[in-house]
């Protein structure tokens, strides 16, 4: 791609010189790794479907039912203030706000052999590992730790499909690894439903896991190869099953070379007097354990691990390389290491071959695009998209493909709203797929068809999603049906009017004039009296004892009157008449 010279971000930095220095070397992935949603994402390459990255915590979203509040500050599953590690999982959400994830955990070790992970607190009760930041290296592909516990040193690298280990255990140790099928993030007792592990020979593993989190039914196959062969091996089911069928009749808890249970782990013995260095190669996919061994064999199958980390880098390079901007480190650091946040999700959610699991849970082929998952709509349309549209022009047409799939998959013919893993999760408010669609439509990204506005048209008139009958009827969305109401009725009609946006691009003027008149329902929630918007009840009377300042209970999510009374963009004069005219609104 031609390099774009960042006057977009004029504001911010100026000129167009060439930085002297890789664009990756200013990255800092560790840059917000404190909670509030931020993640330290590993080892990863851009929009790759593996984040292969240490854990440092397992506090459970709930334990019977009552929600752990801790368990948020590790939405990303890292927080730099700890001091173990628990592993090293493969799959992580980036920025949420809520979580789920963390998929086929392995942790190396020495010594004896614990299939429990441990507490921060009594790390030697587990698995789990002290270590130092002094040891830790972090780069975009790459990640590096030494465990203090039992001396390993941990290399991390990632194609977009598979996570790649490097384990140098100490001289003169018994070495092991142990595969943890209950581990995830925002766990809790339930959320695996059931895994599988077949130890297909002594150099190759394979398995699935099926998890119930914020992604309803979550299908995570795997395929992972050893640079050594097996010595030996075992397993534990510690969720305890009280049927097994003739199962009963084997030994499976060591060298059986097949187990499945709902909360199993495993363990895999190696010999490492001669070589101490131990690759593990660890591809996912959706749709079966074949496809994982299709990945493995095409992304990392006869390669080096330093080869494929220094494909990682090549391609975090090519990717940040778009800009030249000048300025002093710690803005060229803060540059880029923005940029390079904006390229970990959407991941791409498909096998090299184009299957990948669809949200009916069918599996479809992706003949002509690159299907994507990780939608969080509420939270990137404003932004993250349209840049795509500006930087990742292809990408995002494939995005936006991903989403006109999704809604034809959907038994609510329903664009994503927040969807990851072939799961739609409903979470937060609007239906502001039909904003990404409509903005890759009128830059010229996405060439519209019958199913594009089928698909947005569908979207926004079912009746039962979150007070959208009552929007179509009454004009607006009424307290007394959604708690969001008055925040949500704004969202529906900035929506509205992107849809008419598109269609007066597309020519579509049946669209374009109905959606027109919906996009004017905004007003139907102002009170002209005090110049805010305001929620109102299904009788159309106003909210009393209203505070314009208050977040909770007043109408609006995550905000108040003052800050959603201005999200009219496409009709500021109309919003500013309102407000009471040109003096009043300044």
């Amino acid at each position: 791609m031609k390099k774009l010279t960042a006057t977009i971000l004029a504001i911010m930095i100026s000129g167009a010189a060439v930085s002297a220095q890789k664009p990756s070397s200013y990255v800092n992935p560790m840059i917000g790794t404190g909670g509030m949603g931020h993640t330290f994402p590993g080892a990863c390459v851009p929009f790759g479907g593996v984040q292969l990255s240490p854990d440092t915590g397992n506090i459970p979203h709930n334990i019977d039912g009552v929600y752990q509040k801790e368990t948020y500050k590790y939405c990303a599953g890292y927080q730099y203030t700890d001091s173990t590690i628990v592993g090293f999982s493969h799959t992580h959400l980036s920025g949420t706000g809520h979580s789920d994830l963390g998929d086929i955990l392995l942790m190396p070790g020495t010594g004896d052999i614990q299939l429990t992970p441990g507490t921060a607190d009594d790390p030697d009760s587990g698995y789990r590992s002290r270590f130092r930041h002094e040891t830790e290296t972090a780069r975009p592909g790459y990640y590096g730790v030494t465990l203090d516990d039992s001396k390993v040193k941990v290399g991390l690298t990632a194609t977009p499909r598979a996570g790649i280990h490097r384990y140098t255990f100490p001289k003169d140790e018994k070495a092991h690894i142990v595969l943890d099928l209950g581990h995830g993030i925002y766990n809790y007792d339930g959320k695996g439903l059931w895994s599988t592990l077949r130890v297909e020979n002594d150099t190759l593993v394979t398995g699935y896991r099926i998890t119930n989190g914020w992604a309803r039914t979550n299908y995570t196959f795997f395929a992972m190869t050893f640079s050594s062969p097996i010595q030996d091996y075992g397993y534990q089911d510690r969720d305890r099953v009280l049927y097994k069928g003739f199962w009963r009749r084997f030994k499976q808890e060591r060298n059986f070379p097949e187990i499945a249970g709902r909360d199993v782990a495993a363990y895999f013995n190696f010999d490492t007097s001669e070589n101490q260095e131990l690759i593990v190669k660890v591809a996912i996919s959706a749709v079966s354990t074949e496809g994982a061994l299709k990945n493995l064999r095409a992304e990392a199958a006869g390669k080096s691990f330093d080869q494929i980390a220094c494909e990682a880098e090549d391609m975090w390079n090519k990717e940040l390389s778009m800009f030249e901007i000048e300025g002093t480190e710690d803005q060229k650091s803060m540059f880029y290491t923005s940029l390079y946040h904006t390229m970990i999700n959407p991941s791409v959610y498909m096998d090299v071959d184009g299957n990948y699991r669809g949200l009916d849970h069918n599996i479809h082929k992706a003949d002509d695009f690159v299907n994507y998952t990780v939608f969080s709509l509420w939270d990137t349309y404003r932004a993250e998209h349209p840049l795509m549209n500006l930087i990742q022009p292809e990408r995002s047409a494939d995005m936006v493909m991903s989403m006109i799939r999704h809604q034809q998959q959907s038994v609510h013919r329903m664009l994503p709203i927040w969807s990851h893993m072939a799961n739609e999760n409903w979470c937060m408010s609007g239906y502001h797929a039909v904003s990404v669609l409509s903005d890759a439509i009128v830059k010229g990204v996405h060439e519209p068809t019958d199913e594009t506005f089928e698909a947005m048209v569908s979207t926004s008139t079912v009746p039962y999603y979150a007070g959208l009958g009552e929007y179509m009827e009454l004009g607006y969305v009424p307290m007394d049906k959604v708690s969001t109401a008055a925040s949500t009725t704004l969202e529906y009609a900035y929506d509205d009017w992107t849809i008419y946006s598109a269609a007066l691009k597309a020519g579509r003027t049946d669209i374009a004039d109905e959606y027109l008149k919906r996009s004017n329902n905004y007003k139907n929630i102002y009170d002209k009296e005090i110049g805010f918007a305001r929620p109102r009840y299904s009788d159309g009377s106003f909210k009393q004892d209203f505070d314009v300042l208050q977040t909770h209970g007043e109408g609006f999510i995550e905000g108040n009157s003052w800050n959603f009374s201005f999200h009219v963009p496409f009709d500021v004069d109309g919003l500013m008449e309102l407000m009471g005219g040109d003096k009043a609104f300044i």
